[in-house]
């Protein structure tokens, strides 16, 4: 007969799983917190693999895929279903995950604690009590590797040429080594363009890759007439005032199969939390997020500083990136340009310029500041963009030439600073 300690026990891995089955959009941001050790029943463990292998490979997740991930049989569906019969409410799963792992945690100490009364000398008794206070401190976010795990995983990482994100810029994509769980931002001055070249990066990246462009100024309507007339190189006048001529028709005709190609996704983020963009994110299978812009996302902490909030909001970002194999870009304005002596030229801009707070160079794998060569002609001037820090690479500047009328970047042919 099942003890009734048993049974909790077993409800609360039943409570997890029967969510993810009722509620399929809860399971990205739940993998972000659970792993297979929170399941010490050795059934429901293979439950949890199967939702998860069939969440990752995009698929739809249901009873009936997931049986089929199980091996199929009508022992595997009796059980799926008998689990989300039990499962009162999905509503409740931020209260079932934590009890969850408490339990698992406390039953894998009360197992130590017996290996404990049976040490039959003091390094035994020494090894079970600092595996007893590592389980206490243990965390689900905190990975470690020994020297020989460490070499391991080098010689595997590295027997192959690496393959890095790529942005579109010959010269960009040669000097930033950007990969899955970085965080890079882009920093510009108003009017800089930097949300078009945002977008440009996005829809480049999308050809490979699952991208979600959060932004929290722009619709995502206006992000689209940007989008289509930089694919297409058809006006914004023409597309603002609505006078599309038939040849406009046929360059957006002619650009909508390169567009459907792209896996990009555009959506109005106003009024979201760091938080809140981090779970969109992960119940839609983003690999790269962009978010428009950092310093205008709704903080959690309303009663702090402005620069504790703008500060936690980056951190936030950056545990997104680290802690999910995510790339995210965040967008970010910088402080109000300082004018030279002459009124003509605008002083180079640095990481101590991203607004707000020194935190967000602090937590950027790289920074790309975009600021115009020549402010006293924004509409002739070559964008200049700097690579302010690079991680693993070096830093440099790149000189964009850029078409307001289409909203294209390209990379400048000549790439000496000009002093015209």
């Amino acid at each position: 007969m099942v003890s009734m300690e048993t049974k909790d026990r077993l409800s609360s891995q039943e409570a997890v799983l029967g969510s993810l089955l009722l509620e399929p959009r809860l399971i990205g941001p739940v993998l972000s917190q659970v792993s297979d050790r929170d399941f010490l029943d050795d059934t429901y463990r293979q439950v949890f693999q199967a939702i998860r292998a069939q969440f990752l490979s995009g698929g739809p997740v249901d009873p009936v895929t997931v049986r089929d991930r199980l091996g199929g049989g009508e022992t595997w569906s009796k059980l799926l279903l008998e689990i989300m019969e039990d499962t009162p409410t999905a509503a409740n799963i931020q209260a079932y995950v934590p009890r969850m792992q408490e339990q698992a945690r406390v039953m894998q100490g009360r197992s130590i604690a017996r290996e404990l009364l049976e040490a039959r000398d003091l390094e035994e008794l020494r090894r079970g009590t600092d595996r007893l206070q590592a389980l206490a401190v243990d965390r689900q976010d905190v990975r470690r590797m020994n020297m020989e795990q460490m070499l391991e995983s080098f010689w595997q990482r590295h027997t192959q040429p690496r393959r890095y994100l790529t942005w579109g810029l010959p010269k960009l994509d040669a000097q930033l080594f950007a990969e899955p769980g970085d965080m890079v931002v882009l920093g510009g001055y108003p009017s800089a363009g930097k949300t078009a070249l945002a977008v440009a990066f996005a829809c480049h990246q999308s050809q490979d890759m699952r991208v979600g462009f959060y932004s929290l100024e722009t619709s995502r309507f206006k992000l689209a007439d940007r989008l289509i007339a930089s694919m297409a190189g058809i006006g914004m006048a023409a597309i603002k005032r609505g006078a599309l001529t038939e040849e406009d028709w046929a360059l957006a005709a002619g650009a909508a199969p390169k567009l459907l190609q792209r896996s990009l996704e555009l959506i109005d983020a106003s009024g979201m939390t760091a938080a809140d963009i981090r779970a969109d994110a992960l119940a839609n299978r983003y690999q790269i997020i962009y978010v428009d812009y950092l310093q205008i996302v709704e903080p959690e902490n309303r009663k702090t500083s402005r620069t504790e909030q703008v500060s936690a909001i980056s951190r936030g970002f950056q545990q997104t990136a680290h802690g999910n194999g995510m790339l995210v870009v965040a967008l970010s304005q910088l402080a109000r340009a300082e004018k030279s002596r002459d009124e003509s030229r605008t002083f180079e801009p640095t990481m101590s310029d991203l607004r707000e707070s020194g935190q967000i160079e602090q937590d950027a794998d790289a920074v790309l500041l975009l600021y115009l060569e020549n402010p006293a002609r924004p509409n002739g001037s070559r964008r200049v963009l700097k690579l302010a820090k690079n991680k693993d690479g070096e830093r440099g500047r790149i000189f964009l030439d850029f078409d307001g009328a289409c909203q294209r970047f390209s990379q400048a042919p000549d790439q000496t600073k000009t002093t015209t």
